[in-house]
């Protein structure tokens, strides 16, 4: 198996587990495929321990079988290469494959010893998060479950944005935004969202994001 089908065999997965509601004609879209090798791949995946099937009744895919095991004999060496690995996945421009990545590697570190999964679960958070995508962690992890229940937030901003068709606000306003999805653009991890008090949806990159708070209230259909 070739680095590019391992690519996108990951990216489906990660798609999958992302963004179930997508249908399948959207998935293959969004991965740059045609739906015979699509459903070529999911038969692979399939044989590998990853099944799903797309349902007409929810609608969007459901998770069938996911194949978990254990990891051992990785060296203390082997742990800061993959760390490392996946923090050269954060410059690209496939915020799936490297959340995917990350998710992966932050289940193995969950189940290491102490302290040194203390020591590596700072690492990914530091190293990845921080540094790789440039934003806080409590703001990514803040941000995922909000755009999976589509759930509106408040985003306390860290400074004026005036760029890239983001809105201007002042320093530690908030703002209230339903947000759509993330993704990476040149290395710099950004959320789409609609706004509030705009019609369309604004660009906001997440460097700038200090804090996000769940509110109880959801998105309005699209």
């Amino acid at each position: 198996m070739n680095s590019r089908r391992l690519a996108r065999l990951m990216g489906i997965i990660c798609e999958i587990k992302a963004h179930p509601r997508r249908d399948p004609e959207e998935m293959c879209r969004r991965l740059g495929i045609s739906r015979r090798q699509f459903y070529k791949d999911r038969e692979t995946l399939g044989q590998m321990g990853f099944a799903f099937h797309f349902s007409r009744r929810q609608p969007g895919f459901v998770l069938d079988k996911e194949l978990t095991f254990n990891v051992s004999g990785l060296s203390l060496a082997d742990l800061f290469a993959l760390v490392l690995a996946v923090r050269e996945l954060t410059q690209l421009s496939d915020f799936a494959l490297a959340m995917g990545a990350l998710t992966g590697l932050r289940n193995l570190v969950d189940g290491l010893p102490e302290p040194v999964k203390t020591t590596f679960s700072q690492a990914l958070d530091q190293v990845v998060v921080a540094d790789g995508f440039n934003c806080r962690p409590e703001v990514l992890f803040g941000l995922q479950p909000a755009i999976a229940e589509h759930r509106r937030v408040l985003l306390e901003m860290e400074k004026p944005v005036s760029k890239g068709g983001e809105a201007e606000r002042e320093e530690g306003q908030e703002l209230a935004v339903d947000p759509k999805r993330l993704f990476l653009r040149e290395g710099v991890l950004y959320l789409e969202a609609a706004g509030l008090e705009s019609g369309g949806t604004s660009l906001v990159a997440l460097s700038r994001v200090k804090r996000v708070f769940a509110t109880p209230f959801y998105s309005p259909e699209q």
